[in-house]
């Protein structure tokens, strides 16, 4: 299992795991071990068989590496071996993943690359090479050299469903949409990647179908795009990020709510229990319907009755309605658990915007006894310039700037939906208060998902004109905000 939590996040990997305890067995190397016989250098393969059993593995849940500091604790270990011996192939592949999996592209690419010179497709650990090799190109957007690579790799292994599915992956970023839609289309024509190169679990099912109904959507092809969404529901019933975009795909479509509810409810079955109904809580809070999602949330907790997720999304709800008392009361109820801090930062703000400054800042006062210090500081400035006082500068150093500039941005998307214009308005000299050329670029996009089309290409100007400051997705952002407002125009 990868990501947060257990769920359809999976990854696959073949290893031998059961062996007879007394014909010379054993394992060789300080990491990542390998089976060998004392009694003969090579083991004789027609002795190995795969079987359809599966170990589910957990120690690769965000949590557990970060807890047990697994890459530090391997790059140690690969850093003695790969001194004695800096070609092994094997070690270099090794050395490659740990940097990956800290997200530290440049150094993976270094050691992916040089285990790739000697590349040799009999290796059993070569598929994954390849695969790996792609995603760190990705990563680092090298488009270019990543698609030489996934056409040489398909060159060695024509059967590596994988490699199909990230060859149109790339295409659809790319918007090369005819061709993305023929490889999803390949993906779903061709039998699973065999065992021995299947890393990502279902690309010739389910996400291909959900990558297709993506790219239909984004073309303005509703009806195929809600197909799409239904046959990969279908494919993966645990899948339920579909669910979402089929919410999405209704009221686009012009179905009124009581209609997309229906249609809804009937993908849980005929009765509906706390998980079904906090299930379609969420979806129709992603759609920003919060009244629904109320109803909703307040039928989970009916059945559910004392459950601290509960309580924070009836809290967020009513807090994005503006019933501020009635947020505050449920997040309230949360005493302990992975939403504690929020809640308390929450009960802060829903005093804050109720103009009670003093009990919102003795909530931040409690806060302190917390890891995000932060955090607190920029709730702390917040409530400062409501009392119409100067704040200090939170920080001078572009770095850590990066920190407090993700944590007011969050603070802003609130305010925009819930605060009074003119509190907004005050809440945005926040963005004075640390040293960052992107705040105006952010602010852009922030007004972007919100619609406000005119604010949209006015931040961007002064982004390009003050900064210089401006990036692919910012320039997409400005072309729809020029043909909407053109559109106004002749409206």
């Amino acid at each position: 299992y990868m990501g947060e939590q257990p769920g359809v996040d999976t990854a696959s990997n073949l290893n031998i795991r059961l062996i007879r305890n007394r014909r010379g067995y054993a394992y060789r190397g300080a990491i990542h071990e390998q089976i060998y016989n004392v009694h003969q250098e090579v083991i004789d393969k027609t002795k190995v068989k795969i079987e359809d059993i599966i170990i589910y593995h957990y120690g690769y849940l965000n949590k557990m590496t970060i807890e047990k500091d697994k890459s530090t604790r391997n790059m140690k270990i690969l850093e003695k071996i790969l001194n004695l011996e800096p070609k092994d192939n094997f070690h270099l592949f090794n050395m490659g993943n740990e940097y990956l999996r800290i997200k530290n592209y440049n150094k993976a690419l270094e050691y992916y690359e040089k285990a790739y010179r000697d590349f040799s497709p009999e290796l059993a650990h070569s598929p994954k090479l390849l695969f790996k090799l792609v995603l760190t190109l990705d990563g680092l957007q090298m488009y270019k050299e990543e698609m030489k690579i996934l056409n040489e790799g398909l060159g060695y292994y024509p059967k590596f469903v994988d490699l199909e599915y990230l060859k149109a992956c790339l295409y659809h970023k790319q918007k090369k949409y005819t061709l993305a839609i023929q490889g999803f289309e390949k993906c779903l024509a061709m039998e699973a990647s065999p065992l021995t190169m299947r890393n990502i679990n279902d690309v010739e099912g389910y996400r291909s179908y959900y990558a297709l109904g993506e790219i239909h959507s984004e073309l303005g092809d509703d009806e195929k795009a809600y197909e799409h969404y239904i046959s990969s529901l279908r494919a993966k019933s645990s899948f339920h990020l579909p669910l979402y975009r089929i919410g999405e795909n209704l009221i686009k479509r012009g179905k009124d709510i009581e209609t997309t509810k229906v249609m809804l409810e009937r993908f849980f079955g005929k009765t509906l229990n706390a998980g079904a109904y906090g299930k379609l809580g969420n979806i129709f809070f992603f759609l920003k319907k919060y009244d629904v999602a109320l109803y909703y949330f307040l039928k989970a907790h009916q059945q559910a009755k004392e459950n601290e997720n509960i309580y924070f999304n009836l809290g967020m709800t009513q807090f994005y309605l503006k019933n501020f008392k009635e947020a505050y009361v449920w997040f309230e109820k949360i005493k302990e658990g992975s939403n504690y801090e929020e809640a308390i930062y929450k009960r802060s703000l829903c005093k804050l915007l109720s103009n009670d400054i003093e009990t919102g800042e003795y909530l931040l006062e409690i806060a302190a006894i917390l890891e995000n210090n932060k955090k607190r500081e920029v709730y702390q400035a917040f409530a400062n310039l409501l009392k119409d006082c100067t704040g200090a500068v939170l920080s001078y150093d572009e770095e850590e700037s990066k920190i407090y500039v993700k944590i007011i941005f969050r603070l802003l998307q609130d305010l925009l939906q819930t605060a009074k214009p003119e509190v907004f308005e005050k809440s945005l000299q926040l963005l004075n208060l640390v040293e960052s050329d992107a705040v105006l670029l952010e602010l852009a996009k922030l007004y972007y998902c919100y619609g406000y089309y005119q604010l949209v290409y006015q931040e961007f100007i002064r982004s390009i004109s003050l900064f210089q400051k401006i990036d692919k997705d910012g320039l997409e952002m400005m072309a729809n905000c020029l043909d909407f407002l053109r559109d106004a125009q002749r409206l």
